[in-house]
């Protein structure tokens, strides 16, 4: 079975530089940089494998797509106010 993250990375930057394709299109490209089947086979489907480019590669997928890349969002912690930390429990009494 071919290398699925070398496949997806190969189709990802033909993606970015010429755009998202149908299964049609991609077959009749000249300068496709591997067959159709050989795109499709590691991933079961070619929507599936557009789903992978798009969560494996969201830069290439936003250029295929015509969009802004994703920027990542990082949500600040809300801030706890001090409180007071709870005493330990008091150890258990053996039973006689």
């Amino acid at each position: 079975m071919a290398n699925k993250k070398a496949v997806l990375e190969q189709l990802a930057n033909y993606f970015a530089d010429k755009g998202m394709m149908t299964p049609s299109e991609y077959k009749s490209a000249n300068d496709a940089p591997m067959r159709y089947m050989v795109a499709k086979r590691p991933f079961g489907s070619w929507v599936r494998m557009q789903g992978m480019i798009k969560t494996n590669f969201p830069n290439q997928w936003a250029k295929a797509m015509g969009v802004e890349a994703p920027t990542p969002v990082v949500e600040e912690a809300p801030k706890v106010a001090a409180t007071k930390k709870a005493a330990p429990a008091a150890p258990k009494k053996a039973k006689k």
